[in-house]
């Protein structure tokens, strides 16, 4: 065989070659798909097959001033909604957990927090959870549409109970709670607890496009909020209007840690 010749097959082989390499990426590329496909299929079914609450009217959602889609203070919703595209933004995923505390003492932060999840509860692909972690200023029980017999304080400190039986369903699609489960002088030894990180990994695990909100006590109130940003992605401060000056704001961020500070919302 000539020079020329021997060119030429070496030359089939590498196209040959080139050809098989690319054939095999697009294989890879249709697994992936179809994998991607399956996934997203189950999130989906497994969302649409959550037990269906007693949903809330929009006369109570008013009520109870909770927002929802067609609510008449749009303003309100889009506040919410921007805050909720902020930390998309921030985080590039659906999944993941985000500390409220408030600034002051004597402010609590559950208005915000709940709400907040419950604006991420609108979309129809994803799920939230709201979980109180105020033993000391709760509120949660209007949020149930159930009578609650335990809740997180209850799980952390007695081994029997499980997890299902203290998440409880809210008038709201898609947004669950899980209720502190009443005061408790040792909170914050719970919250630092191995039990507690495990749960928090549980819950976020359960759903891949889950939204968690942490409702802390104040960081002025107490340690709790300082203890409970280790377990989130993001932690947003509360702070009312007129009523803390800037270094008690710079001190909060660095309680909840510079990382993990994601904002803060000024509440009248």
């Amino acid at each position: 065989m000539n020079t020329q010749g021997m060119m030429m097959d070496k030359r089939k082989e590498k196209n040959l070659s080139q050809l098989m390499e690319d054939v095999d990426a697009l294989v890879e590329d249709s697994d992936q798909l179809v994998k991607n496909a399956v996934l997203e299929h189950r999130k989906r079914e497994k969302i649409k097959n959550m037990d269906m609450p007693l949903l809330w009217m929009q006369e109570e959602l008013y009520e109870k001033k909770i927002v929802f889609t067609g609510m008449r203070q749009r303003e309100v919703l889009n506040a919410f909604r921007e805050v909720r595209i902020r930390l998309l933004q921030r985080h590039h995923s659906d999944n993941m957990v985000v500390l409220v505390s408030s600034v002051a003492a004597d402010v609590a932060s559950s208005y915000f927090s709940f709400n907040l999840a419950a604006t991420f509860a609108l979309d129809q692909h994803k799920t939230a959870l709201y979980v109180d972690c105020n033993p000391y200023n709760s509120d949660v029980g209007k949020y149930v549409t159930s009578n609650i017999e335990s809740g997180l304080s209850n799980y952390l400190t007695d081994y029997t109970v499980p997890l299902k039986n203290i998440i409880y369903p809210t008038g709201v699609e898609r947004l669950r709670v899980i209720p502190s489960g009443g005061s408790s002088d040792s909170a914050a030894e719970f919250f630092n607890s191995k039990r507690m990180e495990v749960l928090v990994a549980e819950i976020k695990s359960r759903y891949p496009d889950r939204f968690i909100v942490l409702d802390a006590p104040s960081i002025q109130q107490s340690t709790e909020a300082r203890i409970l940003a280790r377990y989130c992605d993001h932690a947003l401060l509360v702070v009312p209007f007129g009523k803390v000056v800037t270094d008690e704001v710079l001190s909060a961020v660095d309680a909840v840690g510079k990382e993990k500070f994601a904002g803060v919302v000024f509440n009248n």
